[in-house]
C-alpha cells in the first residue's frame, strides 16, 4: 500500500475526497467563495483555525504511512546516481529552511520576500533523480538503533511540526535521510570511505564556507575550483555565487558532481544550478565537514567514535 506522501497528486486528491464528512465539508466551503471570503475577512481566526485543522489532519494521516528512507539506503541511491552519471540532487532540508520559506529568520541566513520565495522553489524542485531530505527521523517516521536525542533523532511533535510546514513539497516523492553521509562515517567507516573516494574522483567543483582549508579541500574533493561563500547570509551574495559557477560549469564537458556546503541559502543555489541543466549531481555536504575542519558545530560530531577512520587513504 503507498504512503499518503508517494501517491501521485491526483490519487492524493482523489483519496481526500474519501476522508470522513468532517473533512469533506471543510473541502465544500471552499466552493462558497463569498461567504468565505467575507467571513474570512470579518473573523480571520476562523481561517487560521480551518488550516490549522485541516493541516493537523493530513500530517495524522500521513504519519500512519509514511517512514523516511534510512541513512543507508539513502548513501546507496546517491551513490549509484553518481556512478551511473545521473543528472541530479540530494538536498538536505531542515528547520531552518522551513523557517526560512514562510519568512522566519535562520541562526546563519536572515529572511525575506524573496529568499522565502526562492526557498520554496526549492523545496519544490522535482526530477528523477532529485532526493529531497527532511530532518524527521523519530520514532513515528522511522529511525536507527544508534541515534538519540542530539544525535540525529528528533521527537514525534519536532517531526509532525516540520512536516506540517513542508509535506506538500513531497506528494510523490520519497523522504529521503538528510544524515547519510553524516551516520555512515559514524557508525560504517568502511561505506563513509568508499563513498567519499567516488565523490572525489567525480567532483568538479565546490561551492562552501570561506574558511574551509586548502587542504581539506583537496583531502575530499582534490585540486577542484572552490567557490568561498560567507558564513553568515550568505544569500545576499549567491547572484555573484552562481555566477561564479556558471563560469566553471560552463566549460564542463562531462559529467562531474558539484559539492554544495553553504546552509540553507545552498538548497537555493541548487535549485537554481539545476534548473540550468548542467550534466552534474549536485551533493549537499552538510556539518560533517565542520567536524573534519576540526569545529565540532553540532553536539553529534563529539560522538564520532571512530576518529575519523572514513578520511584514510582518500
Amino acid at each position: 500500500m503507498k504512503s499518503v506522501l508517494q501517491k501521485s497528486p491526483k490519487e492524493f486528491i482523489v483519496s481526500i475526497k474519501r476522508q470522513p464528512r468532517k473533512f469533506y465539508l471543510y473541502l465544500k466551503t471552499l466552493y462558497t467563495k463569498e461567504i468565505t471570503l467575507l467571513i474570512n475577512s470579518f473573523f480571520p481566526f476562523v481561517k487560521k483555525q480551518n488550516i490549522d485543522s485541516y493541516t493537523d489532519y493530513l500530517v495524522c494521516e500521513i504519519s500512519k504511512s509514511t517512514n523516511i528512507v534510512s541513512p543507508l539506503k539513502t548513501l546507496e541511491k546517491i551513490q549509484k546516481s553518481i556512478s551511473n552519471k545521473k543528472r541530479g540532487a540530494y538536498m538536505r532540508f531542515g528547520d531552518g529552511d522551513a523557517f526560512l520559506a514562510v519568512g522566519i529568520n535562520d541562526l546563519f541566513q536572515k529572511s525575506s520576500n524573496l529568499l522565502s520565495d526562492e526557498m520554496k522553489e526549492a523545496f519544490s524542485l522535482k526530477g528523477e533523480f532529485v532526493l529531497k531530505s527532511l530532518s524527521i527521523h523519530s520514532i513515528l517516521y522511522g529511525y536507527e538503533r544508534e541515534m538519540y536525542n542530539d544525535n540525529h533523532l528528533v521527537s514525534d511533535e519536532y517531526a509532525n511540526k516540520l512536516l506540517s510546514y513542508t509535506f506538500t513539497y513531497f506528494v510523490g516523492h520519497k523522504i529521503y535521510s538528510p544524515i547519510s553521509l553524516h551516520f555512515a562515517a559514524s557508525y560504517y567507516s568502511s561505506i563513509a570511505n568508499t563513498f567519499l573516494k567516488l565523490l572525489k574522483s567525480k567532483t568538479v567543483l565546490f561551492i562552501g564556507n570561506e574558511t574551509t582549508p586548502l587542504d581539506k579541500v583537496e583531502l575530499l574533493f582534490g585540486a577542484v575550483p572552490h567557490i568561498k561563500t560567507p558564513p553568515k547570509n550568505s544569500y545576499d551574495k549567491i547572484n555573484d555565487i552562481e555566477e561564479d559557477a556558471i563560469r566553471v560549469l560552463d566549460n564542463l564537458s562531462e559529467f562531474g558532481v558539484v559539492v554544495v556546503a553553504m546552509g540553507c541559502s545552498g538548497r537555493i543555489l541548487m535549485k537554481r544550478l539545476y534548473k540550468r541543466n548542467y550534466n552534474v549531481f549536485l551533493f549537499d555536504f552538510g556539518s560533517l565537514l565542520d567536524g573534519i575542519c576540526g569545529n565540532e558545530s553540532r553536539p553529534w560530531l563529539k560522538e564520532i567514535s571512530n576518529n575519523y577512520e572514513f578520511l584514510q587513504d582518500l
